[in-house]
C-alpha cells in the first residue's frame, strides 16, 4: 500500500525524484488510484516527463471532469509537447471551472500569442485584470498582442501600465521603446532602452535595440557604437551581426565589416547574401582579385542569382577586363528576363568595345521596355551625334532633359553636343548648368574653358582651364587644353610648358602641332621644324604642316629647304595664292 503520507512530504520537499520512486511501485499495484495518478502526473511534471505527465492527468480528468487543478496541468503538458490546440483547451476548461484562475488566464494568453491568436488574447488578459488588477503581466500581453499585430499606438497605454505595475521592467522597457520608435517618439524610445541599461549594463538588446533606432535615423557612427556592444556581449546572434556589418558599411569601416561577414559566412554558409556583401567590402578596399574571384564562383554555381552576375561585370569593366564583362551580359544577365536598366548597362559596355551598331538596338529595346530611362536616351544620342545624325540627337538629348532636367551627365552631354554643332552661346548655358550641380568636374570646367576659347573669350577661357588644372594637373587633355588657350592669349612660353608636358603624355598630331606653332612663335625655329619633319613623316601630304615648314626654313634663312616644302605645296594646292607669293619672294 502506498505510503501517501511520506509522498506528500517528499514533494512538498521538492525532492521529486524520491518521490516519483515510491509513486511507481505503487501505482503498479493500484493504476486506478485517482490521488496516486495526479502525485505521478505532479512529479513527473517537475521532471519534465512530458508525455507520462499527461497520460496520468488524462487519466485523472476522465475520472474528474471538473478538478481545474489536473486540466492546468494537462494543459501545461499538452504546451510542452507542442499541441497547441489541446493546450487552449484546457485552459480555457480551468477557467471554466475556476474563473479566478489567474496562472491559467497567463499561460493561455502566452499561448494565444504564440498561436498568432492576438485578439483572443486581447481579450482574456483584459478579463484576467478584474481577477489581479496589480499583475503587470496581463498590460504587458495585451501590448505585445497589440505590438504583433503592428498597432504600434494601442501598445503604448498598456506597456506603460505595466511598467507602473512591474518590479522586472527591462522586458517592459525594451517593448515600450519599439513602439515609441515605431509611433515615431524616438527621444522616449531611446530614454526607454537607456533605462534598460541603467537596470542592466549587460542586455544586449537594449543596445541592439538603440543601434537599430539609430541606423533608422541614418546615425550610423552612433549605430556603431551600441550595435558594437550588443554584438561584443552576445557574438553570436545573427541579427546582431547583420546589423553591426551594416553600420560598418555606412561609416566606411570596411575591413571590420568583412571580419563579421566571414564569421556569417561560416555559421550559414547557405545565405549567399553574406558572401556578397563581403565581396562589397573586398571591392572597397581595393582587393579586386579576391572580389572578382569569389563573384565567379557564385555566377558559376547560381547562374540565376543575377546580383552578383552585375556586380562581376561591373568589376571586370573597371579592371578594364571587358571582353568578359560582355561574356557575363550574354551568358547570364540577358538570360534571366533582362530588365531595361540591364539592357541598358550592356550598351554602354558594347559603345565601350566600340561595337555602336549594338549599343544603338539594345539602347533602343531598353527604351521601348522604359521609356522614362532617362540615361538610355542620353547614350543614344551620343551615338546619333558620332553618327552626325544631329536631328535625332538633339530629340534624344531633349527627351533626357525633360526626364531628368537636373542630371549633371544629361546637361554636361548636351552642352557637348550644343558645341560639336557650334551653338556656342546656348553651349556656355548648359555647361554652366553642369558646374553648378559640380562645380569641380574637371571635364566640364574643360569643356566650358574650350567653349569660352571658341567665343574669344580668352580671359574666362583661362579662368576655367586653371581651375581644371588645380583639380588635375597631370591629365594630358587638359594640358594641352591649357596650351591651346595661352597659345590663343599669346602667352607662348606658358603654353610651351602646358604643351611639352602634354606631348610626353599623349604624343598625338594635334598636341604635337600646337607645340611646333608655340615654338614658331617663341622664334625657337629649329625645334618647330624638328616637330613638323616628325609630323610630316606620318602625314606626307598634310598641307598646313608644309606650310608650317616652309616658314621656319625661309626664317632660318634656308631658302632652298623652304623653297622644297613649297613646290610639294604647290603640287597639291596649284592654286593657293600664299604659296605661290613665298615663292616669289624665296626665288
Amino acid at each position: 500500500m502506498a505510503d501517501i503520507d511520506r509522498i506528500n512530504e517528499l514533494v512538498g520537499n521538492k525532492d521529486f525524484e524520491a518521490a516519483y520512486s515510491l509513486i511507481v511501485p505503487a501505482l503498479s499495484e493500484e493504476p486506478d488510484n485517482i490521488e496516486l495518478n495526479k502525485l505521478a502526473g505532479l512529479t513527473e511534471v517537475n521532471l519534465e516527463k512530458w508525455s507520462e505527465a499527461k497520460t496520468r492527468f488524462e487519466t485523472v480528468v476522465k475520472f474528474n471532469h471538473e478538478d481545474a487543478t489536473s486540466w492546468f496541468y494537462l494543459a501545461s503538458c499538452y504546451d510542452n509537447l507542442g499541441d497547441f490546440i489541446s493546450s487552449k483547451n484546457a485552459y480555457l476548461k480551468v477557467i471554466e471551472l475556476r474563473p479566478e484562475h489567474v496562472e491559467a488566464y497567463k499561460s493561455l494568453c502566452i499561448l494565444l500569442l504564440k498561436l498568432g491568436q492576438t485578439e483572443e488574447a486581447i481579450k482574456n488578459a483584459f478579463a484576467a485584470t478584474s481577477y489581479a488588477p496589480d499583475d503587470y503581466i496581463f498590460d504587458f500581453v495585451i501590448g505585445t498582442a497589440y505590438m504583433k499585430c503592428k498597432n504600434f499606438e494601442s501598445a503604448i497605454a498598456p506597456l506603460e501600465r505595466a511598467l507602473e505595475k512591474s518590479s522586472d521592467k527591462t522586458g517592459i522597457y525594451n517593448s515600450l521603446g519599439t513602439a515609441y520608435m515605431a509611433t515615431g517618439n524616438s527621444q522616449k524610445a531611446i530614454s526607454c532602452y537607456q533605462k534598460v541599461i541603467e537596470i542592466n549594463p549587460e542586455n544586449p538588446m537594449a543596445y541592439f535595440n538603440l543601434g537599430s533606432l539609430y541606423q533608422i535615423e541614418n546615425n550610423h557612427e552612433t549605430a556603431v557604437e551600441y550595435l558594437k556592444k550588443a554584438y561584443e556581449i552576445d557574438e553570436d546572434d545573427e541579427s546582431f551581426m547583420v546589423s553591426y556589418a551594416m553600420s560598418l558599411v555606412k561609416t566606411e569601416q570596411f575591413e571590420a565589416a568583412a571580419g563579421i561577414y566571414k564569421k556569417l559566412m561560416t555559421q550559414h554558409p547557405e545565405k549567399q547574401t553574406y558572401k556578397y556583401n563581403l565581396v562589397i567590402c573586398y571591392e572597397a578596399t581595393g582587393e579586386l582579385n579576391t572580389a572578382i574571384t569569389m563573384l565567379e564562383s557564385m555566377v558559376y554555381l547560381n547562374p540565376k542569382y543575377t546580383l552578383p552576375a552585375q556586380k562581376l561585370a561591373g568589376l571586370y569593366i573597371q579592371t578594364n577586363q571587358l571582353s568578359k564583362a560582355k561574356e557575363v551580359y550574354d551568358k547570364v544577365l540577358l538570360k534571366n528576363a533582362a530588365t531595361a536598366e540591364t539592357l541598358h548597362q550592356y550598351a554602354v559596355l558594347s559603345s565601350s568595345l566600340c561595337d555602336t551598331d549594338t549599343a544603338e538596338r539594345i539602347l533602343k529595346k531598353a527604351i521601348k521596355m522604359n521609356p522614362k530611362l532617362a540615361k538610355a536616351h542620353k547614350d543614344l544620342a551620343i551615338i546619333y551625334l558620332n553618327k552626325r545624325l544631329f536631328d535625332y540627337a538633339e530629340d534624344e538629348f531633349k527627351t533626357a532633359l525633360q526626364l531628368q532636367p537636373n542630371d549633371f551627365e544629361i546637361i554636361f552631354e548636351y552642352g557637348n553636343y550644343l558645341y560639336s554643332i557650334s551653338k556656342n552661346t546656348e553651349a556656355e548655358r548648359y555647361y554652366g548648368e553642369a558646374l553648378e550641380i559640380e562645380p569641380k568636374n574637371v571635364l566640364a570646367l574643360t569643356f566650358m574653358a574650350l567653349n569660352k576659347l571658341v567665343l574669344n573669350q580668352l580671359d574666362e577661357a583661362k579662368d576655367y582651364i586653371m581651375k581644371a588644372l588645380k583639380e588635375n594637373h597631370h591629365h594630358e587633355y587638359i594640358l594641352f587644353c591649357a596650351g591651346r588657350i595661352m597659345y590663343a592669349r599669346g602667352e607662348y612660353e606658358d603654353a610651351k610648358r602646358y604643351l611639352i608636358k602634354a606631348v610626353e603624355k599623349n604624343p598625338d598630331v594635334e598636341t604635337k602641332n600646337t607645340l611646333a606653332l608655340t615654338y614658331y612663335e617663341l622664334g625657337e625655329y629649329n625645334q618647330a621644324a624638328n616637330i613638323f619633319n616628325n609630323i610630316l613623316e606620318k602625314f606626307p601630304a598634310n598641307v598646313s604642316v608644309l606650310k608650317s615648314l616652309s616658314k621656319c626654313y625661309a626664317a632660318l634663312k634656308d631658302n632652298d629647304k623652304a623653297l622644297e616644302y613649297l613646290y610639294k605645296l604647290e603640287d597639291i594646292l596649284p592654286e593657293d595664292e600664299e604659296t605661290h607669293e613665298m615663292i616669289r619672294k624665296l626665288s
